[in-house]
């Protein structure tokens, strides 16, 4: 339906209008038919109309005047005057208007109707060949997009080149450029945390950033993904540098991302801008070691950040104590000496490894203390899986040594628990008595507790039984001496109170998996 707008200061002239025209057979709605040309302008610069229907001389506000207003707002507004035969000069102005139609009063019903015909149809015509446009704009759009794409993954055969560098002109006055590369930051991060929020955050961003590439002419683009966009850059690096942090202010301002950007080299354009792209994407892996929020120049490519390697074995022992004795300044630096060693690594993959590996580790010695992710943090093993939403080492390092922080913490919090503290003595008793033959009213005798206290008192803290507490740090105790060559296997199991080396073996077997004897080859 169309929608048309009636005015005219004779009401009973207005109202034929509105009632003898079958406006429904002619696919239009009258959506405010007015005696007042005020009121019409009010509608008209609220709502969107495509007929104005007006006589062409009222009081105070004539139909041309009117038609003048409307059309400032709407361009493309049909118009159609009526008048009397002595409104002429007024006729003559109409004409100068381009008005689409002119009628004289009293107007003939076949005669607007036939006028109106031909307004639709001009109407039907002009949207039309709007959309052909906008389609053809599009295309032509997508095309080019894909063809920039193609041509930085160097995918375009050298002999069709010509002919689409005629078809979509990418020209370079210095017969130079470089590919650009800009990329959201911590994109899968945020969209976990509000997934509907980011998508809505994302697109604005994704907008602004073709908006400026487009509004400051910095060259061809195409989108890589929906965080990442790629251009053909063909001025000088300092301009690009300022360009690109500028972009960065505007995305930080008008969203809660920022970007990173990398770009190759200036090459030989089109022939070589391949490489230029490839050295952008090697550029931009790099986010990883060299930080987000920037940009990353060619300068940088060759830099490397490596260390002497570090004995992982022992900082990570030592970070253990240290989450152990809530000592939060010793974790920062075992911390710090254990992402010393990735500054080495090649690829993110292997960072992502590393850091698992580490947090694997942690769960592992939480089980000597008979704790778990879940038991002090609330979450189950597979939350790891968030390490590899983080896009910088710098990320990864902070998420870990925040959650060692707070694992420290509560382990704290639980040793300063009254129960906690009665049974760390006795716990120290048991370990320097590991060979002896103890038993749990032994030990209840020792503290002035009655058998079925201790036993409670032990489940309670450490969530095992006396006997099954024993055990395990015999079976560790094991695990250690194990690896000193000096012992033999028998003697170890008279190390940790088993007289027998048979039942010894099958304990131990049960709790690992496998012999003494397979466990030393091992080690």
């Amino acid at each position: 339906m169309y929608r048309a707008v009636l005015v005219d200061d004779e009401k009973y002239d207005l109202e034929g209008l509105r009632q003898l025209i079958p406006w429904n057979d002619l696919q239009i709605e009258v959506v405010c038919s007015e005696s007042r040309p005020f009121a019409a302008l009010s509608y008209i610069d609220n709502h969107s109309i495509d007929i104005l229907v007006t006589d062409i001389k009222m009081p105070v506000l004539t139909g041309l005047e009117l038609s003048r207003k409307a059309l400032e707002r709407n361009p493309h507004l049909k118009t159609i005057f009526i008048s009397g035969y002595q409104d002429f000069e007024y006729a003559k102005e109409a004409l100068h208007l381009k008005a689409d139609g002119y009628l004289l009063k009293p107007v003939d019903d076949d005669e607007i109707v036939e006028l109106l015909k031909k307004v639709v149809k001009e109407i039907e015509l002009e949207r039309k060949s709007i959309q052909e446009q906008s389609q053809f704009t599009e295309t032509f759009a997508f095309i080019k997009k894909d063809f920039v794409q193609h041509l930085l993954e160097g995918s375009i055969n050298h002999e069709t080149l010509p002919t689409f560098l005629e078809r979509y002109p990418l020209a370079s006055p210095t017969g130079f450029a470089s590919a650009v590369i800009i990329e959201l930051d911590d994109v899968l991060w945020k969209n976990k945390q509000a997934p509907d929020a980011w998508q809505e955050q994302l697109r604005t961003a994704s907008d602004l950033i073709i908006s400026y590439i487009e509004e400051q002419k910095l060259g061809a683009w195409c989108e890589l993904s929906t965080s990442q966009f790629a251009f053909i850059y063909q001025d000088t690096p300092e301009r690009l540098e300022d360009a690109l942090a500028d972009l960065n202010q505007h995305i930080h301002r008008n969203t809660q991302f920022t970007i990173t950007a990398s770009y190759g080299d200036p090459v030989a354009f089109p022939e070589e801008i391949s490489q230029s792209f490839i050295q952008a994407k090697e550029l931009i892996g790099n986010k990883m070691f060299l930080g987000k929020n920037r940009v990353i120049p060619p300068r940088l490519a060759k830099l490397q950040i490596v260390k002497d390697a570090k004995d992982l074995n022992s900082i990570l022992d030592a970070m253990f104590v240290a989450i152990a004795g809530y000592d939060l300044v010793k974790i920062c630096d075992c911390m710090d000496d254990l992402f010393d060693n990735v500054r080495g690594f090649e690829h993110p993959v292997k960072v992502y490894s590393f850091s698992i590996h580490i947090a694997t580790k942690l769960e592992a010695h939480l089980s000597t203390v008979n704790e778990t992710f879940e038991s002090l943090l609330g979450w189950g093993f597979e939350h790891l899986d968030v390490i590899r939403e983080f896009e910088t080492v710098d990320d990864i390092k902070s998420w870990l040594r925040k959650t060692s922080f707070e694992i420290s913490e509560r382990l704290f919090m639980k040793k300063q628990s009254k129960s906690r503290r009665l049974i760390e003595p006795i716990e120290q008793y048991i370990h320097s008595r590991l060979a002896e033959d103890i038993t749990l009213r032994e030990i209840a005798n020792k503290f002035s507790y009655s058998p079925n206290h201790m036993g409670y008192l032990f489940k309670e803290q450490t969530g095992e039984s006396f006997n099954e507490y024993l055990v395990r740090n015999r079976m560790e105790k094991a695990k250690e001496l194990l690896l000193e060559p000096k012992y033999k296997i028998y003697e170890v199991a008279d190390q940790v109170g088993y007289k027998s080396l048979a039942y010894f073996s099958r304990l131990f077997r049960e709790h690992y998996g496998f012999t003494p004897g397979d466990y030393r080859k091992q080690g």
